[in-house]
């Protein structure tokens, strides 16, 4: 489970909001075209798992400190 602070969530929301509504579109229309009702039609519940359940890595900190090391070599 993701222990994610207020900031890091309000982050996770402005960079993954929008990509996470269109995967949840595209997964109810797999799930109607198939008659499957596998998902309920709420997205909070989707996002709050999704948020819960990931772990973000950050690759920008990790290039940003390799760089600065090359520059002091």
């Amino acid at each position: 489970m993701s222990t994610m602070n207020e900031y890091e969530e309000d982050l996770f929301e402005l960079k993954y909001l929008e990509e996470i509504s269109e995967l949840f579109n595209e997964l109810k229309e797999i799930n109607n075209f198939n008659g499957l009702n596998l998902l309920k039609d709420n997205y909070c519940e989707f996002y709050e798992f999704i948020k819960k359940s990931v772990f973000i890595y950050d690759l920008d900190d990790e290039n940003d400190s390799d760089l600065e090391e090359e520059k002091n070599i």
